[in-house]
């Protein structure tokens, strides 16, 4: 959301219930991977970088 206007408040996933959940999560990581796709490279590695440190908190 940043990348896409960063003057504004980053916006929320709503709460669907628990099936909604992996959709929103696809709609959510396909936005980023076309945000991505011409975000200059320190965004990029920036991106890269928190990516994998929720993976670490997540599987720790």
């Amino acid at each position: 959301q940043r990348l896409e206007n960063p003057a504004a408040e980053p916006r929320e996933l709503p709460d669907a219930g628990m099936f909604a959940v992996g959709d929103q999560l696809a709609v959510a990581g396909r936005d980023l991977a076309v945000a991505l796709e011409t975000a200059p490279s320190q965004e990029l590695d920036e991106a890269v970088r928190y990516v994998g440190e929720a993976a670490a908190r997540a599987f720790a």
